[in-house]
């Protein structure tokens, strides 16, 4: 499910920010369009103040002061009118006097950007519709902006020069350049928070009710499984599916309860006929001389201990791991449950010398119930006992590590030794050694019981060995001192 989320909302925001790039492109399309337009409107424009230059110059009844005079007043806003007399070499420009702040403030950062679009823009296709002959139109970039010019060679019988007539494209479109852009930004935002708002809605209804779901049953173990209800909103397939996993649950948890009642059954019909044939088996070896029969009978009682050991770690395992409650919040003292266990060993296994040492600084309790500490020694401690020979050594320690963090229980045993390439399969379910099937009893998931009920409390074991000792570390992470 973490994967398929994964994929999901990288797809999704995949698509979203294709969507939001197809709108910003759009957005600067519509900027260059009207952009584009604005400035052949502004080269249209030029074209009536071009004729009038024109009709002026043409006008008999004017005198050279009359046209001085009205060239003066004809410019507009950022318009400059300059006349070449080719005939008498006289050269004069009219334009109106305007302070141009255009290059300050914020219009700093718009004016580059003017500039640029306007280079871009090809307006040779605009139509003079005031005379049929052509009319050239240029383009100038000043320090004070990018001008229109339009030049128009007159050879009359009164004029014969060249007319000029520029406009300031920058500073007349500069406000609405700046609108536009505005504009644009205004739409690309409320896409953008448009885009981001749907997108929440699907990570709200979709991925998170998921997203809870497996935060739920992650957190939840087989020991304390509880059904996963989400009140929120959510997408109804997201609910259907939701209700689909819990009905899953709900009749796992239904069969786990009838397979332990026919567990429980089936674990007593058969523990009972082979503790009758064990009984049977060592009554009619304590009647018997012969020692060949003696060895075989011993045989069989061997793998009818295997057959009783290895129900008991069935039903031990099977109420732990799947009918088990939450680990219990409870705390002991490793002290006092060991040296009890240890007291009950020595006086059973008086073929073997134990040692119990303990050095703890203060009075310390781990995180763990006593039913689950004491399957761990004995399973430890018989383990010691199996692969070692008589008069061997076992050591119990109990100790805190250096910072006093952690509490350690060491349990080390002499006479015996694990081979290093095996020392990696100790924990692993059914596992045997080829010596420990021919000499000791067990089905080989006392040690796999160990690591998996430590694992439980959130603690580790290890094992440790060489060639006379082997020795088993429990370290458990959960201490506190009184």
């Amino acid at each position: 499910m973490v994967k398929w989320i994964s994929k999901s909302k990288i797809t999704i925001f995949f698509s979203f920010f294709m969507l939001i790039l197809l709108i910003c492109s759009t957005i600067i399309l519509y900027t260059y369009t009207r952009t584009s337009a604005l400035m052949r409107k502004e080269a249209f424009e030029l074209f009536p103040i071009h004729m009038h230059v024109e009709q002026l110059i043409s006008n008999k009844d004017l005198s050279d002061a009359d046209l001085e005079k009205a060239f003066i007043d004809l410019p507009k806003g950022s318009q400059i009118i300059f006349v070449k007399n080719k005939e008498n070499g006289l050269k004069n420009i009219f334009y109106n006097e305007i302070d141009s702040m255009i290059d300050k403030g914020i219009n700093k950062l718009f004016i580059p950007l003017l500039n640029t679009m306007l280079k871009q823009i090809n307006i040779d296709d605009v139509v003079n519709s005031f005379y049929d002959e052509h009319v050239t139109i240029n383009f100038r970039e000043t320090s004070d902006g990018y001008f229109f010019q339009v030049v128009h060679a007159i050879d009359t019988e009164h004029f014969k020069g060249d007319i000029y007539v520029m406009d300031n494209l920058t500073s007349n479109l500069l406000d609405r350049f700046k609108g536009l852009i505005y504009q644009s930004l205004f739409i690309a935002c409320c896409a953008i928070l448009f885009t981001m708002i749907n997108y929440i809605v699907i990570n709200k209804l979709l991925f998170i009710p998921f997203k809870k779901m497996r935060q739920h049953y992650a957190s939840h173990t087989k020991f304390n499984m509880k059904l996963f209800d989400y009140e929120r909103m959510a997408l109804s397939e997201v609910k259907e599916t939701i209700d689909v996993v819990n009905n899953t649950i709900l009749e796992m948890q239904e069969g786990i309860i009838e397979t332990k009642s026919f567990l429980d059954e089936m674990v007593h019909e058969i523990k009972n006929p082979a503790h009758n044939i064990k009984n049977e088996i060592e009554f009619i070896n304590d009647s018997i001389d012969d020692q060949d029969i003696k060895l075989n009978l011993s045989s069989v009682t061997k793998e009818t201990e295997n057959i009783i050991s290895l129900l008991s770690s069935i039903k031990i395992l099977y109420d732990i791991y799947y009918l088990g409650g939450e680990p219990p919040n409870i705390w002991i003292e490793p002290i006092i449950n060991i040296e009890n266990i240890v007291n009950e060993y020595r006086a059973k296994q008086q073929n073997r010398i134990f040692y119990f040492k303990h050095h703890l600084k203060k009075k310390t309790k781990i995180w763990m119930d006593e039913g689950s500490i004491e399957l761990i020694i004995r399973n430890l401690l018989d383990n010691a006992i199996k692969y070692s020979r008589d008069g061997s050594s076992i050591f119990i320690g109990i100790r805190e590590d250096d910072n006093g963090t952690k509490l350690l229980i060491d349990i080390v045993n002499t006479d015996s030794s694990i081979e290093y390439n095996k020392i990696g399969k100790i924990f692993d379910k059914y596992y045997r050694t080829n010596d420990a099937k021919e000499s000791t009893v067990g089905a080989g998931i006392g040690l796999w019981l160990v690591k998996n009920i430590v694992e439980i409390y959130e603690s580790e074991v290890s094992v440790q060995s060489t060639h006379n000792t082997t020795g088993f570390i429990l370290t458990f992470e959960h201490v506190k001192h009184d």
